[in-house]
């Protein structure tokens, strides 16, 4: 019962934070889960989870999707996810949650040393979409996390509204896609369908939320509070899986 209750508070504020950013969803289900559940466990129900999510923030967002922008990234990006759906088939748990805590860890250190870049001539070049496609397709079909995904499209838009657009766009075709590769190797099963029903409420009310307090809270406020939880929640999924801690 008390499993339940942390994953449901867990979920409404990685979802809160969505509907601020249009990502972080996944960063914090899979930091806090993972201190509860196994990867394999964890990372699918997020996927039902951000089907949902991310259709109604893509319709929302829909006049702002620029498909020069989206279609390369989400070729790339589907690419990228067949390795990673196959290394979560395949790889140790701890090992999973180990790397996993350096990844957090990096995009944490990503977050902090980025610039603003105020240019608004933004382009992109065709080496730096097949490098960030794939490796966020990898981390995506591994663990579901867009967040270089999020950080490259940050510096290829203009305004928060197309960043949100071609972001949670993006993120639907590889979470249709990941899905079916779940299905097909069997990590997504009947028995985790009552605790993304479960799930799902909140995961709805956090976005809405978020949503509406997107104008009221600060960019930096939310920034600043991911990094924290990065930095912690991976030191701690390194220490526990590696050092027995």
């Amino acid at each position: 019962m008390l499993e339940s209750v942390l994953l449901i508070i867990i979920t409404l504020i990685a979802y809160f934070v969505k509907g601020i950013t249009g990502f972080g969803n996944t960063l914090i289900v899979n930091s806090l889960f993972n201190l509860l559940k196994e990867n394999r466990f964890t990372t699918p129900i997020d996927l039902l989870l951000g089907i949902p999510t991310n259709s109604y923030m893509a319709w929302r967002e829909r006049r702002h999707i620029s498909l020069k922008i989206v279609i390369p990234l989400s070729c790339v990006v589907i690419i990228g996810a067949i390795p990673g759906i196959l290394m979560l088939k395949v790889g140790g748990e701890r090992i999973l949650k180990s790397f996993l805590g350096l990844v957090l860890i990096g995009i944490a250190v990503e977050m902090m040393i980025k610039k603003p870049d105020n240019n608004s001539e933004k382009k992109q070049s065709s080496y730096i979409i097949w490098i960030v496609g794939l490796f966020s397709g990898v981390l995506m079909g591994l663990y579901g996390i867009g967040a270089l995904l999020a950080a490259y499209i940050n510096r290829t838009t203009i305004n928060r509204s197309e960043y949100r657009a071609n972001l949670c766009f993006i993120f639907l075709i590889e979470n249709l896609f990941r899905l079916i590769g779940y299905c097909y190797f069997g990590l997504i099963n009947t028995q985790m369908m009552p605790f993304a029903f479960l799930l799902l409420p909140a995961a709805i009310v956090g976005l809405f939320i978020g949503i509406k307090a997107d104008k009221k809270i600060s960019d930096k406020m939310v920034k600043n509070l991911v990094i924290i939880l990065l930095i912690i929640s991976g030191a701690t999924l390194i220490g526990i899986n590696r050092f027995g801690l």
